[in-house]
């Protein structure tokens, strides 16, 4: 098993031999930054230590990031009871009237979260196995925020996908068996976990759990069924790190008792 869960840990992997985001590695006339994978605006004060920081090129890779982070650290800052000044907001929620359900739903439409999920998650595989994760390799997130489209009034959510509930069982079995790579920074506010598991073409997939301060509860939990993030993501390789975690092919027993979330029993 992998892990990084101690300051020395996450020290280790700061200056990193390539850029997490881009995947090329730096020249020497290469003018660097480091970026705080998620960005520091989303932990509380006292939560800020210890992050984890990867290595960048500063043009064109960590300067284009600055609003993703801004909108993204206003939107978690929730958690803490924290909003932005009217003249600072990015978040720009939409409030409409659900006109099947009269119900008053609080809609997020200035950017997909996803993709910037994302982003972290090539941090997390970079810091874990020290070696890039692009942009275009294969993956699906699903986020604790409920999804789905606006007609004739009418609010039409996303189902949860099958895959969802089958890889937050995955999780579950193996953080039994002891069996899953992770991340845990910001005093313990931050927790990633994952594992890689084989498909029937022999090719190799990493399946992903994602913490931040308990943020399924950020979602509308009053009106749609909770959910915990997950994802899964493949190398253009079809192989697994040589220093991951392989699924367990054991019967382990589990408590699976919230089906959404890798998080709770």
């Amino acid at each position: 098993m992998v892990s990084i869960t101690t300051q020395k840990e996450a020290r280790n992997v700061r200056n990193l031999h390539f850029c997490y985001i881009c995947g090329r590695p730096f020249n020497l006339e290469d003018v660097t930054n480091h970026d705080h994978v998620p960005p520091e605006a989303i932990f509380a004060n006292q939560d800020r230590n210890f992050p984890l920081k990867l290595k960048t090129h500063q043009e064109p890779c960590h300067s284009s990031l600055n609003l993703d982070d801004e909108v993204i650290g206003q939107l978690l800052s929730l958690i803490h009871g924290k909003q932005p000044s009217a003249r600072d907001d990015k978040l720009k929620l939409d409030i409409y009237k659900n006109v099947g359900t009269n119900n008053l739903l609080v809609s997020f439409n200035q950017r997909n979260i996803e993709p910037l999920v994302w982003r972290w998650v090539k941090g997390f595989h970079t810091a874990l196995y020290q070696s890039p994760l692009l942009d275009n390799s294969l993956h699906n997130i699903q986020t604790p925020f409920p999804s789905g489209a606006f007609k004739s009034g009418v609010f039409t959510p996303d189902p949860i996908l099958e895959q969802h509930f089958k890889f937050v069982e995955v999780i579950k079995r193996n953080r039994s068996a002891k069996n899953l790579d992770c991340i845990e920074s910001n005093n313990g506010k931050l927790r990633y976990e994952c594992v890689w598991d084989q498909l029937n073409d022999s090719s190799w997939i990493c399946i992903f759990g994602l913490d931040l301060y308990g943020w399924k509860e950020l979602g509308d939990v009053k009106h749609f069924q909770p959910r915990g993030c997950v994802g899964v993501y493949r190398l253009d390789t079809g192989l697994a790190p040589s220093n991951a975690s392989l699924a367990t092919k054991l019967d382990v027993h589990i408590n699976n008792i919230d089906l959404a979330d890798p998080f709770s029993p």
